[in-house]
């Protein structure tokens, strides 16, 4: 923050007096090989002085990566944020380096109102913006970097159970509820021209809300119940760097100071089953779910929510109502990105750019166009009777319908459309006898009332 600082103060100084003291630089950049010397230093020598337990575990269970930690042989997961915190000061690091070198060798060399000069004093604001935010997050890791979460039965299996408690060092008041999601993620790396861009895609996600009346079992502490049933026909966890498949469970909390936040990386394997072993499928035994009794009900989910969705029962059957604009947030972010690439192309054509760059921009850009537009005016209405679906999907002024008979029904299903960072939406499709798929609702944002809408429109099929 110190070097944000004082690189913001030297940018305005060169750029309302149109000037920048020579000497001052040369000092300045002396200072800098000093900082950076001085910050290897320190970043080597903890590399040396950290433990490297991993190591040892890996040569012991080469075939067993999920003894390759200690917190997972103890049948325990440490928070994950810490490593996130560590990365993100090296950033922030960096980029105040950058924007010192901006200003100091950049900033001399233009005149007053150039955009050279400008630009010299964005990059030490935005340092100090992410500066500000590193100080926040590390503020919130001091207080709940020691939460961890508490299981038996590591690793998990695909069709298995997480049960267990997240245990936090300090006792949470949230100001409405507990928030858990468990998600599978893909990530993949490709190679586009000269750049590697990694991807992520959710394979999988579940979420509960936990009511903030906890018992306190332990003074100025709390134990958030986990349970989470896995799908049998995921992947399993790939471990290592790179590419591979990821299980992660999220928890949240709004409270007084920083936010509760906790990651949780773990260990999903598929069973060996031996060849010599010719058994029939034995049932797992039903485990209860220690959480079900502090879960919210669905009415206080979608008021936590602030769900715009309408279910109205009517005389025969059941009308579902998804307005338009129901994700603003998510619309807002889409038409932020879009505005900006829609600004790219603008000062393509301005500078006159080979042709090939603003037609495959422009391609881009109108398809990015077409889906904003889609979160923002899109609205479906639904009408299910015992005899017949039907579905009207209107833009504006613009509508299609479609009718399905309740015969050719063959199923409902959430599948999860879009993603947004962590964030995952579900559209509802329902599939016809013949194959034919038919989207009933899209951009739904979190399961359980995709869930609960789904069952609302099989019960109506069936007339009760």
């Amino acid at each position: 923050m110190v070097m944000g600082l004082l690189a913001l103060g030297l940018a305005l100084y060169g750029l309302f007096t149109r000037q920048l003291n020579v000497t001052a630089g040369k000092h300045l950049l002396t200072m800098l090989v000093v900082c950076v010397g001085i910050s290897m230093c320190i970043i080597g020598w903890f590399a040396t002085k950290r433990p490297k337990p991993g190591m040892f575990l890996k040569a012991s269970h080469p075939d067993k990566p999920w003894m390759w930690r200690e917190d997972w042989m103890a049948g325990q997961v440490a928070n994950a944020r810490v490593r996130s915190v560590f990365f993100l000061w090296i950033a922030v690091f960096v980029f105040d380096l950058v924007s010192l070198f901006a200003v100091v060798l950049v900033l001399p060399g233009v005149r007053f109102g150039h955009p050279l000069a400008w630009l010299s004093v964005l990059f030490p604001v935005i340092g100090l913006a992410v500066t500000i935010f590193a100080a926040r997050t590390s503020r919130t890791w001091g207080r709940f970097g020691g939460s961890r979460l508490v299981t038996t039965g590591l690793p998990l299996a695909p069709g298995g159970v997480l049960i267990g408690e997240i245990q936090v060092p300090v006792w949470l008041e949230p100001k409405h509820a507990f928030y858990l999601r468990l998600r599978c993620v893909r990530r993949t790396t490709a190679q586009r021209g000269k750049n590697r861009v990694t991807t992520e895609r959710i394979l999988w996600q579940d979420e509960k809300w936990i009511s903030p009346s906890l018992p306190q079992t332990e003074a100025g502490a709390t134990c958030l119940p986990v349970f989470f049933k896995l799908p049998a026909d995921l992947p399993e966890s790939t471990y290592g760097r790179g590419d591979g498949v990821q299980w992660e469970l999220e928890a949240q909390a709004k409270v007084k100071g920083p936010d509760f936040q906790g990651a949780f990386e773990v260990p999903v394997v598929k069973p060996v089953v031996e060849a010599a072993v010719a058994t029939l499928p034995v049932a797992a035994p039903e485990v209860s779910d220690p959480s079900l009794k502090y879960q919210l009900t669905l009415d206080e989910i979608r008021k936590e929510i602030r769900s715009r969705i309408v279910v109205v029962d009517q005389p025969g059957g059941r009308e579902f109502k998804f307005p338009a604009g129901r994700n603003p947030g998510f619309a807002g972010g889409a038409t932020g990105l879009w505005l900006i690439w829609s600004g790219a192309v603008v000062l393509m054509v301005v500078n006159h750019a080979p042709l090939l760059f603003p037609l495959v921009f422009t391609a881009v850009d109108v398809l990015m166009g077409i889906f904003v537009f889609d979160l923002w005016f899109r609205r479906n209405r639904v009408w299910v009777t015992p005899a017949q679906l039907r579905v009207e999907t209107a833009w504006l002024t613009l509508k299609k319908e479609v009718t399905i008979p309740a015969t050719d029904v063959a199923s409902l299903k959430a599948d999860i459309g879009a993603t947004a960072g962590h964030a995952a939406y579900y559209d509802l499709r329902l599939k016809t006898r013949t194959g034919r798929e038919i989207l009933l609702a899209k951009n739904l944002s979190h399961k359980p009332e995709a869930d609960w809408l789904l069952g609302r429109m099989v019960a109506g099929l069936k007339g009760k």
